[in-house]
């Protein structure tokens, strides 16, 4: 109606629901200098509020109805069981239970029929129709690059021999470059078919539900550190996001085993090797119970001194053969290259290829020793 800097101002203005008297100054100011006729200006800024509240109150009115329907349909679906969040008094005793409660009080009644049964299997099938739904995108990603190369080859191989005559090297040039940036193409849409596994992968982990029963939580707990690392010096964004689920079940443990030392320790345990193997920059992933934080802290430090040492027995180990080894064949090269005696300069080979040996033996050494966790 206006032009673009009149309208996105009156945008502006009106994006909070409501019109200040200095927005209204601002933009009379502003449709003034533009030679808009105030008395109109006024009118279509009225209108357009009153059009923008009577959105708002439909939006809202529809929002409603919808939690309305939601909650209806939850409640005449919901079977009754003893299920967590539905249970309020105990079956075994009829004491009253708070909210987060796996076991009784008073009784000491577990509750195992609650919430999400076997969630390890149901998180594991999930996963395992992602990484299906991924192989037959893959297959036929691969169905679709041998197909346009073959097409692409029979497009130049049906060029006329005149074509390829007078072209030359030029025209083969060209069949190439054509060739590479079909093959780069396919390449770049196979990339984004993997990443986007990766991050249907780890949107299913990120949203899973965490389960109440002391069975499922610690089940859940064992899959999600055992797949948050791999020892290999590197965490990928479907570590990262096991990590994440990893702490948010032990804070889940922490809430709902309050009195339940067993279940805790259990959980604890998990979450300090996980935290063991970790790289540095992840070993405090999760918050610890104050009560157990001085314990595992020496477990963590104990652990770190341990590694340590078997790190130095290892640079002791190879390091006491392989640096005289060098510095001899340093030593025997010079020597060999002055006097002009080819022995000397054998020896010096010979010391290089010790030297070497050492240094690969030491390294998987010192790799076996990064993989290895800590009980």
């Amino acid at each position: 109606m206006y032009n673009e800097q009149l309208e996105k101002l009156i945008d502006y203005a009106l994006a909070d629901g409501e019109l200040t008297e200095k927005e209204k100054q601002v933009l009379f100011k502003k449709a003034e200098s533009m030679g808009v006729d105030l008395d109109e200006f006024e009118m279509v800024l009225d209108a357009r509020l009153v059009e923008l509240k009577k959105k708002e109150a439909e939006l809202s009115h529809s929002q409603e109805l919808e939690l309305a329907k939601a909650k209806a349909a939850t409640q005449a679906s919901a079977p009754k069981s003893e299920k967590f969040g539905d249970v309020r008094k105990c079956p075994s005793c009829g004491a009253m239970l708070q909210s987060f409660q796996t076991k009784c009080d008073e009784c000491g009644y577990e509750f195992r029929n609650i919430g999400v049964v076997n969630s390890s299997q149901k998180l594991f099938d999930l996963l395992q129709a992602a990484e299906l739904r991924k192989s037959e995108q893959i297959a036929a990603h691969h169905q679709e690059k041998n197909r346009r190369l073959e097409e692409l080859s029979r497009k130049h191989n049906n060029e006329t021999n005149l074509v390829k005559i007078f072209s030359g090297s030029k025209h083969h040039a060209k069949q190439d470059e054509e060739r590479e940036d079909l093959i780069r193409e396919l390449n770049n849409d196979l990339q984004t078919l993997e990443r986007k596994a990766i991050e249907d992968k780890t949107s299913i982990i990120k949203n899973f539900p965490v389960p109440n029963s002391k069975e499922d939580l610690l089940e859940l707990l064992a899959m999600a550190s055992s797949n948050a690392y791999d020892n290999d010096g590197v965490i990928g964004p479907e570590e990262e996001v096991w990590i994440q689920k990893t702490d948010q079940i032990y804070q889940k443990i922490i809430v709902c085993a309050s009195n339940d030392k067993t279940l805790l320790e259990q959980a604890t345990n998990m979450v300090v090797s996980l935290m063991k193997r970790l790289p540095n920059a992840y070993k405090k992933f999760t918050v610890l119970p104050q009560n157990m934080k001085a314990k595992i802290n020496s477990e963590l430090k104990a652990a770190k001194k341990a590694k340590r040492a078997e790190q130095i027995v290892i640079f002791k180990k190879y390091g006491i053969w392989g640096g005289p080894c060098l510095v001899l064949g340093i030593l025997f090269l010079c020597i060999g290259v002055a006097t002009e005696v080819d022995a000397l300069a054998f020896i010096a080979l010979l010391l290089f290829i010790a030297t070497i040996v050492i240094f690969i033996l030491g390294k998987k050494a010192w790799d076996s020793l990064n993989e290895t966790p800590f009980s």
